[in-house]
């Protein structure tokens, strides 16, 4: 990066500038950045300066200016390092104050990082959106590592947007492993539709009982052909046509232990659907070559998983045959571009019919235009590989194939680049089946649900099937927000007949990219959201009623699509039997009691 990416301006602080009166911190906290000589700016590659204001009454201020985007939302930064160390489940508060000039908001992203390139791992984080005002922002975390003396830092992430913010009086506190986190303050942040009376979600149930629900018309017969009448009729959803479903591992999906045995029946009670996290992934592919024991994926675990889904009817999401982004290998490649082409296909080839009809679909390409711009195997391949994925795709299965991507839902490059991605595929002859969208949310930004339900139908007249593959929400600690959020955005989605599916990218926190994002905790307990899955989901959406065959043997079932379990008791006999409600397909089903 040069500097015409960033234009590194710091300048005194006028002292009329104060913050509003706030209630104190609480007391306990050590501030790990007292002390320390601070980066200010740091542009990736480039060079700063800071000139600190020592007559503003919020101290030290820096004003930085990003006049054109930078490559990536790091590549400008406000850092310091941290003093002292950082144990793994310590409390910690990030803390400071931001404002955005001539602009109409201004935004970033806060890290507490160790500092080991090239992955800087996290041990905190959150992200921000401050208005014209002096904001107070707050970042609330436990610490998910633990941070060597003179390894930590922290870094306030400004090369995300185009803007001009000021920020002030960054703080780190660490009150140990024993402080109740909801002490710690945060900023209060809602949504607009959240509320109870909320017109959109009135119309949006009212589509849910159109369009998700049809009637089960069951014949109740005697050995002989006849109706029997008066026959008790129990009809139970045991399984949403609809795909509400989870992220799983192989590894948890056949563990013998107590937390393995918890771990299935989770599964087997609220969800209708689920994707492998990992373990179909070529990485993980290239490790059962070898069944490597020392490692989180085994071959055999993973069979074991698809038999254990199979026997009871959860159908799998294939994720995934290719992916965008540069990896390890495939950087070392970049200067003989074919040779990142031929192990692609070559994975696709070897997966595709060990894997088979196992999975009802494949994402076939993951990731096409990624988090950052220039990232992708495209900038050496160009735009005919993807085009390529598909074709292969096509020639090795017969599965829907389905192209997926993140924050499909927030304004901006990763947006349109995938929108305008899809139809370049589209006009190069591609069908694709789905657009996927995984919907990892955080409180900084959460669209209402009116825009998400405008930008559904924007994807929906590219491909008129989606599905969120790959859910998330991090609120800093909010619970209630994430599951009034969550709530919503299932409403959403089970109400537009675009989409087929909405899939959590994990469920517990034992097993959990993102822990703090789960919806069962470690020992299992229920979080606010987890209450939500299961009202609704598993609640209010779900058929479980019970009926008399009328004279003629009848029973008409209103209820939701999906696979229900039949049980029908007549003079002490008892029947079960498994029958389909399927949109578009008939609805009739033969039950003989004998």
């Amino acid at each position: 990066m040069t500097l015409k990416h960033v234009l590194l301006f710091f300048g005194l602080i006028s002292s009329s500038l104060t913050a509003a009166p706030e209630p104190p911190l609480p007391a306990g906290g050590k501030n790990l950045l007292e002390g320390s000589k601070s980066h200010g700016v740091v542009p990736k590659g480039g060079e700063s300066t800071a000139v600190r204001s020592s007559t503003s009454e919020l101290g030290e201020v820096w004003l930085i200016t990003i006049p054109t985007l930078p490559p990536t939302s790091w590549g400008t930064q406000l850092g310091a390092p941290v003093k002292g160390t950082i144990n793994e489940g310590d409390r910690c508060l990030l803390t400071f104050k931001a404002r955005a000039i001539d602009c109409k908001k201004a935004a970033g992203n806060n890290n507490v990082e160790i500092q080991l390139p090239p992955d800087y791992p996290k041990v905190g984080q959150g992200s921000f959106s401050v208005g014209a005002e002096w904001t107070s922002v707050y970042t609330p975390f436990t610490a998910s590592k633990s941070v060597p003396e003179g390894k930590g830092s922290v870094a306030i992430h400004l090369g995300g947007a185009v803007q001009t913010i000021e920020i002030a009086q960054v703080q780190l506190l660490n009150y140990g492993p024993d402080f109740d986190l909801a002490k710690l303050p945060r900023a209060l942040v809602t949504y607009e539709g959240r509320e109870a009376a909320a017109p959109w979600r009135e119309a949006a149930l009212a589509r849910i009982e159109k369009t998700r629900k049809g009637t089960l018309n069951l014949s109740i017969v005697d050995a002989t052909g006849q109706p029997v009448a008066g026959a008790e009729v129990h009809a139970e959803l045991k399984r949403h046509e609809f795909g509400f479903g989870a992220a799983v591992t192989g590894k948890w999906l056949s563990d013998p232990s107590a937390d393995g045995e918890k771990y299935r029946a989770m599964v087997d009670e609220n969800f209708s659907r689920v994707v492998f996290e990992n373990d179909l992934k070529p990485f993980a592919w290239d490790i059962y070559q070898g069944d490597n024991k020392g490692t989180g994926f085994r071959k055999s675990w993973l069979d074991q998983s698809f038999s254990w889904l199979a026997e009871h009817h959860i159908p799998v999401r294939g994720h995934y045959f290719a992916w965008g982004p540069f990896e390890p290998w495939s950087e070392k490649l970049k200067s003989t571009p074919q040779a990142i082409r031929e192990k692609v296909l070559e994975n696709m080839r070897e997966k595709a019919p060990v894997v088979g009809d196992r999975v009802i679909e494949w994402d076939a390409l993951n990731h096409p235009v990624a988090w950052e711009k220039g990232i992708c195997v495209d900038t050496v391949l160009g735009d005919a590989f993807y085009t390529e994925v598909f074709q292969e795709a096509r020639k090795l299965t017969k599965l829907p194939l389905w192209i997926n991507e993140d924050q499909v839902f927030r304004p901006g490059r990763q947006q349109e680049e995938y929108f305008t991605c899809i139809q370049k595929l589209l006009a190069a002859g591609v069908k694709i089946d789905g657009i996927g969208n995984q919907a990892h949310f955080h409180s900084s930004y959460l669209p209402s649900p009116e825009e998400l339900l405008a930008n559904s139908d924007r994807f929906a007249k590219l491909v008129p099937a989606l599905q969120i593959t790959e859910f998330d929400i991090n609120t800093d600690g909010d619970d209630a927000l994430a599951a009034d959020y969550t709530r919503d955005l299932l409403i959403v989605c089970f109400s537009h007949p675009a989409y087929t599916g909405f899939v959590m990218w994990g469920f517990w926190e034992g097993s959990h990219w993102k822990p703090e994002t789960a919806l069962w905790r470690k020992d299992w307990s229920e979080k606010p959201n987890a209450k939500v899955w299961k009202d609704w989901v598993c609640g209010r959406w779900k058929t479980n009623v019970t009926l008399k065959s009328s004279p003629q043997g009848q029973a008409s079932v209103p209820g939701y699509f999906g696979r229900y379990e039949i049980t029908v008791t007549k003079d002490g006999k008892t029947i079960k039997q498994d029958v389909m409600l399927e949109k578009g397909k008939p609805s009739a089903g033969r039950i003989v009691v004998q």
